[in-house]
């Protein structure tokens, strides 16, 4: 009796079952809640001689009026000595560096889970030659018959299993979108530690700076002190002058000295600080900050009136938080369809081949299935 269900239609049709049910997927992806956030930055940023009211030129901003150029805000105050901290400090900085790892692993992890959607691919290579021996019976007389073998067999198979686990409530799409999602959120912390970095090196930088300034005014008190002082003392000497007033002024000027020794001592702490975070030669250092003036002047400072709350979203720490809260939505869509059963196909390619005795057999065998149903 035919199999009504051996016709090529019933195959077709079996076969493109797992396809529909693809359709029957009851996981959404996880709404990601978002505020209405503008695609750019499109108000003018007034100055303290510029109306607020007015739209400013945006060559006079101080990225230009191109947002990009944000990326190295530090340049613009066009100091090459803090350009170079700043980028040596990163390339050390053991924060920028995990931050680089976390990447490379949420990468990694989103390309596992991207190819869990894809079928998966064994193959199998073996090659086996034995030899069975033949015994020979014994006759009546009691001596036994020659013994002989059956001819060496050769046996050489090759084949290819396949694995396929159909998404049918889209676990595995969410575990994907999770990975994307903490992909998105490393390098969003990429972005942060790094702009931290420059930052705490800026700081640094322009302390220094300023201690440099401090110290060259308290070395010109210590020396006008110093100066009056001796003075002092020879007009007391002379009889112009009481002896008190000439002691105070040795006091005064014992007091400058040692304002002018702590003044350098905090200098040289703020210059070990920029060693340390730099990574920078210590003479190295010092031969290129002795190369910018400490009293240089600075580009004039952009004064913000005020911010669209909005823009927020564009610090990389809020921008890690919100994908975090996706990354987490995505995982309860995985976990949820971990409720439901799981549906894989499976199927097999083989080649067999046997020698024996000059005979050769090959043989090719295919087999798409079992359609295996999965209860968790």
């Amino acid at each position: 009796m035919m199999n009504p269900f051996d016709t090529a239609p019933c195959r077709l049709a079996l076969l493109c079952l797992p396809l529909a049910l693809l359709g029957c997927g009851l996981t959404r992806p996880p709404a990601v809640a978002s505020a209405p956030i503008p695609a750019q930055w499109n108000a003018p940023l007034p100055t303290a001689t510029v109306d607020a009211t007015r739209p400013t030129d945006p060559a006079a901003l101080p990225h230009a009026g191109s947002l990009p150029s944000l990326a190295g805000w530090w340049r613009q105050l066009d100091d090459p000595v803090l350009s170079t901290l700043i980028d040596a400090a990163q390339a050390a900085s053991p924060t920028v560096a995990s931050a680089s790892a976390r990447i490379a692993e949420a990468r990694a992890t989103r390309v596992q889970s991207g190819a869990a959607l894809l079928p998966t691919l064994d193959g199998t290579l073996s090659a086996q030659r034995s030899n069975s021996p033949l015994g020979g019976t014994g006759s009546g007389n009691g001596t036994g018959g020659a013994s002989t073998s059956l001819p060496a067999v050769t046996t050489l198979q090759a084949g290819l299993q396949s694995s396929w686990e159909i998404d049918l409530f889209g676990g595995r799409r969410a575990t994907r979108d999770a990975a994307d999602a903490r992909l998105q959120s490393a390098n969003a912390k990429w972005h942060d530690a790094r702009v931290s970095v420059a930052a705490e090196t800026a700081n640094q930088y322009f302390a220094e700076r300023a201690c440099q300034r401090q110290l060259t005014v308290a070395e010109s008190d210590a020396r006008s002190r110093g100066e009056t002082a001796r003075l002092t003392d020879l007009s007391a000497k002379a009889g112009f002058t009481a002896p008190a007033d000439a002691a105070l002024a040795r006091a005064s000027a014992a007091d400058a000295s040692a304002r002018l020794t702590q003044q350098g001592a905090q200098c040289a702490v703020l210059r070990k600080g920029l060693v340390a975070m730099s990574g920078l030669d210590a003479l190295e250092l010092d031969r290129q900050l002795a190369t910018v003036p400490a009293d240089r002047t600075l580009p004039p400072v952009h004064a913000v009136a005020s911010v669209p709350a909005q823009m927020l979203a564009q610090r990389p720490d809020v921008f890690a938080a919100e994908v975090a809260v996706a990354a987490a939505s995505a995982d309860v869509g995985a976990a949820e369809a971990d409720r439901y059963p799981r549906l894989t196909l499976q199927g097999s390619v083989a080649a067999l081949q046997l020698r024996s005795g000059g005979v050769h057999q090959s043989l090719q065998t295919w087999t798409i299935g079992p359609l295996a149903l999965t209860l968790p």
